[in-house]
C-alpha cells in the first residue's frame, strides 16, 4: 500500500459508500479476502459470484467460437464442391447450372442465380440490378426489395434478402454471383461474403465463363 495512504482513511471510506465494492466486480475479482470475521462471508460469496459470471461469460464466448469455426469448416467444404463441380462445365450455361445445383445441395441456400452480362437490357437487366446493389467494390449483402428479388432470381416478387459478388474477368464485369433467401434478415450488411467472393473470381478466370 502506498506510504502516504493510511489505512484508516479507505477504511473510513469504505464504510461512508458501502457499495463501492458491489459496483465494481472487476476490483473484487482481484481482492484477496478474508475468510473470518465480521462480513468476510458476505464478501468472499460476492467474488465467488463475480467469477462465476467470468466463468459463465468465457464458456459462452468459447462455444460462440465453436459455432463460427463449425460453420466456416461447413462453408469451405460446400466452396471445395463447388468448384470441383464449376470446373466440369463447358460453357456459360453449363457453369449457370452447376452454380444453382451446388447452391441447393452444399450451401443449402433457398435461391440463386448466376447472372451473365448481355442477357437483357435496360433497367430490368439483373446484372444491371445487382451493380446498383453493389454500387462500390465487389460485394453486397443485406435486404432487397420484392421487385429486386424478382429481377435477380428469375420469381415472383417477395420480400428478402441477397448476397452478391461481381463476376469479373480482367477489368470487365462479365457477371454477378446471388444467393438469397425469403428471409429479409439471411443475410445483413454486417455479414460477410468471402466465400461468395472467392467463388465469384475463381468464375471469373475458368476458359469456360469467356
Amino acid at each position: 500500500m502506498c506510504e502516504s495512504l493510511d489505512p484508516k482513511d479507505v477504511e473510513a471510506f469504505l464504510k461512508a459508500n458501502p457499495n463501492f465494492l458491489q459496483d465494481r466486480p472487476g476490483l473484487l475479482a482481484v481482492l484477496n479476502l478474508p475468510h473470518g470475521g465480521e462480513g468476510a462471508v458476505s464478501l468472499v460469496e460476492r467474488q465467488v459470484s463475480v467469477l462465476r459470471e467470468r466463468n459463465i461469460n468465457s464458456r459462452q464466448k468459447i462455444a460462440e467460437l465453436s459455432d463460427i469455426g463449425r460453420e466456416n469448416d461447413r462453408l469451405l467444404e460446400a466452396t471445395r464442391r463447388t468448384i470441383l463441380a464449376l470446373l466440369s462445365a463447358d460453357d456459360r450455361e453449363a457453369l449457370s447450372e452447376a452454380w444453382t445445383d451446388q447452391l441447393q445441395q452444399s450451401f443449402e441456400a433457398q435461391m440463386g442465380s448466376l447472372i451473365w452480362a448481355g442477357i437483357n437490357e435496360g433497367s430490368s437487366d439483373p446484372l444491371a440490378v445487382a451493380t446498383r446493389l453493389i454500387r462500390q467494390g465487389d460485394s453486397f449483402s443485406g435486404i432487397l426489395r420484392p421487385e429486386e428479388m424478382a429481377q435477380l432470381f428469375g420469381t415472383e416478387p417477395t420480400e428478402g434478402s441477397a448476397a452478391l459478388a461481381l463476376v469479373r474477368r480482367g477489368d470487365e464485369v462479365i457477371g454477378a454471383l446471388a444467393v438469397g433467401s425469403r428471409d429479409p434478415q439471411r443475410y445483413r450488411p454486417e455479414d460477410g461474403t468471402l466465400f461468395l467472393d472467392y467463388l465469384a473470381e475463381v468464375i471469373g478466370q475458368l476458359p469456360s465463363a469467356a
